[in-house]
């Protein structure tokens, strides 16, 4: 028996699907076509949102199967975190503490049950509008422990910015460590610009601040007034460095002397190298503690200087003195020197040549002048001025302190000193006398 199959020209044959022609189908049909397709990718996107979800949570957990810190004494596996914390650590996903939270659940417990985690932070201008919510939370779980807290960028430039440091001023009570850096990529548009660091904040007293530090880009000027406010709420501060902060403005308001008598470490520069910023503010203080002083002079003088140390009297164990340092101020920096006998380390930077003579043809002649002195540097000393003359200098202040100085450091901007002149200090180190003089790197003693 057969059963007629033949297809009629622009028939469907029995095993072709019916779809309807596009050409044929209306808008209403097609929108509502686009609105079904719609709905089903949302749909497959829900279910992949929910895949990525129990995905992570089986991640997690694995990380705490595998992972030997979670088996490990609470104690011993927050001290390993840390560790791993730099000193002001970014409110950052990708950095500690908050990349803690997003390995597994034993981290996480791990990082809120340990305070210590909580107590630095890096606040960097402009924030965005949930930072101030953050930062309540970040320092609520420090607990009442002492903080560290860094501010830098442009705060002038944030709505959030005073908000943001009116928090910080509630916990100032909790403050230890402190640091204030300004900066801007467009110098010109900051030359000149002096800085707020309050705004409409009236600061509470810092009495647990033990270090306060204020790091600058060029052209950007600071408020002297605006640094004591920061003194005098903090009168158990220890250590204070200035970088690349100049000028400071100190104006008519800077009335009297303001004694610090915790303050031991005042620096006017970098952690390490030549001093670099506006040093006035010394006039107007009183340092009866200080152990540790470097100096650029470069708006105090060293008249200035002596009248410093002539009214803190302190017990000055090092001395850095930076570039500014004037040729016909070497007799003045000689009476200085008589008023810290107790200077164990002495440093100056790009002197000029004389002074070197000077001050190596007073060591020799006079044993009263640092007596204590056990670490000389000078840095950056033209080879071309060490003559004949200076040489035999060096050589009898270093021959008649042999017995005090342990290490003696003349660092040379290129060429080698004088065959004689190596052939004799060579002589005082086979005495014991550590000598290095050269470059940072190469030490010609040596070579």
């Amino acid at each position: 028996m057969y059963v007629d199959v033949v297809q009629t020209e622009g028939q469907p044959g029995p095993n072709k699907r019916l779809t309807p022609d596009p050409l044929r189908l209306s808008a209403q049909q097609l929108h509502a076509r686009i609105e079904k397709l719609s709905s089903e990718i949302e749909l497959q996107k829900e279910l992949l949102k929910t895949l990525e979800r129990e995905k992570l949570l089986v991640q997690r957990q694995l990380n705490a199967v595998l992972d030997p810190v979670a088996r490990l004494p609470v104690e011993i596996s927050s001290e390993i975190f840390l560790r791993s914390l730099s000193p002001f650590p970014k409110p950052n996903p990708r950095h500690s503490p908050i990349l803690l939270l997003n390995i597994c659940n034993a981290w996480t417990n791990i990082a809120l049950s340990t305070p210590a985690l909580w107590t630095a932070i890096a606040i960097v201008f402009p924030c965005g509008p949930r930072f101030k919510e953050l930062l309540n939370i970040w320092l609520h779980r420090a607990g009442n422990r002492p903080l560290s807290i860094s501010l830098r960028g442009e705060t002038e430039d944030a709505d959030i910015a005073d908000a943001v440091v009116e928090i910080v001023c509630q916990h100032g009570h909790k403050l230890r460590h402190l640091q204030i850096s300004e900066g801007n990529e467009d110098y010109e548009m900051i030359r000149y610009s002096e800085v707020d660091h309050f705004g409409g904040t009236t600061p509470g007293p810092f009495p647990l601040l033990k270090t306060l530090a204020f790091r600058c880009s060029s052209g950007r000027s600071f408020s002297g007034p605006e640094i004591f406010v920061f003194l005098r709420l903090a009168p158990n501060l220890v250590e204070c460095r200035f970088h690349n902060v100049d000028p400071v403005y100190c104006g008519d308001d800077m009335e009297g002397k303001l004694t610090l008598s915790s303050l031991r470490c005042l620096i006017f520069g970098p952690d390490a190298g030549n001093p670099d910023s506006d040093d006035a503010i010394l006039n107007y203080l009183i340092l009866p503690g200080l152990k540790s002083l470097a100096i650029p002079l470069r708006y105090l003088s060293t008249y200035d200087l002596f009248a410093f140390l002539e009214r803190s009297s302190p017990p000055l164990q090092e001395l850095i003195v930076g570039e500014a340092l004037k040729p016909d101020e070497s007799d003045e920096l000689h009476r200085c020197l008589t008023l810290v006998p107790t200077v164990t380390r002495f440093e100056i930077w790009w002197p000029d040549p004389n002074i070197v003579v000077d001050l190596f043809a007073a060591l020799a002649d006079s044993a009263s002048l640092l007596p204590n002195l056990r670490y000389l540097t000078i840095h950056h000393v033209d080879e071309s001025d060490i003559s004949d003359s200076s040489s035999e200098i060096f050589i009898r202040a270093l021959s008649a302190r042999r017995t005090q100085l342990q290490v003696v450091r003349l660092i040379l901007d290129d060429r080698p000193p004088p065959v004689d002149l190596l052939d004799a200090l060579r002589e005082l180190v086979a005495d014991g006398m550590e000598i290095h003089i050269g470059t940072e790197e190469r030490n010609y003693i040596v070579a």
